[in-house]
C-alpha cells in the first residue's frame, strides 16, 4: 500500500455518478432557495434548513450564503448555528450536536453554558502551513 493509499478518508466515488450528480443538483437548488430567502425571517429558513438536510434540532441558525454537496448527510442537533458563507461538503454523512457553532474571527465560549447563554467575543484566527 502506498503512502497515498494509507490516507485514503474512505471509499472512492465517480465526481460524474448519476446519484452523485443528482444529488449535488438537489443540493444547489435547497441552497440556492434558502439563500433567496430573507434573512429576517427565520421561519421560512429554518423550513428549508429541514427540508434540505438529514435531520435538525428545532433550532438551527444558519447565515447566508450556504452551500452544501448533498444536504441529506448533513445531521445537526439542537442549537446548531453557523456563520455566513459557509460550505459543508457532505459527500458523507456529518453529524454535529447539540449547541455547535461554526464560527471564524468571533469566539464563543468554550463551556456549555457559555454557549446556552449565547456569549460571543472577536479573536483573531490565524491559520498556518500545511492545515
Amino acid at each position: 500500500m502506498t503512502e497515498l493509499e494509507k490516507l485514503d478518508a474512505g471509499p472512492e466515488y465517480c465526481f460524474f455518478d448519476a446519484d452523485v450528480v443528482a444529488r449535488k443538483e438537489n443540493a444547489l437548488k435547497g441552497c440556492e432557495k434558502f439563500n433567496a430567502i430573507n434573512p429576517a425571517d427565520y421561519a421560512a429558513q429554518l423550513a428549508a434548513m429541514k427540508e434540505l438536510f438529514g435531520s435538525t434540532g428545532e433550532n438551527v441558525y444558519i447565515q447566508p450564503n450556504f452551500n452544501c454537496d448533498s444536504g441529506k448527510n448533513i445531521h445537526v442537533r439542537e442549537d446548531f448555528l453557523t456563520n455566513y458563507n459557509v460550505t459543508i461538503l457532505d459527500i458523507a454523512p456529518v453529524h454535529i450536536g447539540d449547541y455547535c457553532m461554526l464560527i471564524t474571527t468571533v469566539g464563543h465560549p468554550l463551556t456549555p453554558r457559555g454557549r446556552r447563554e449565547k456569549k460571543a467575543y472577536s479573536k483573531p484566527v490565524t491559520i498556518g502551513n500545511d492545515v
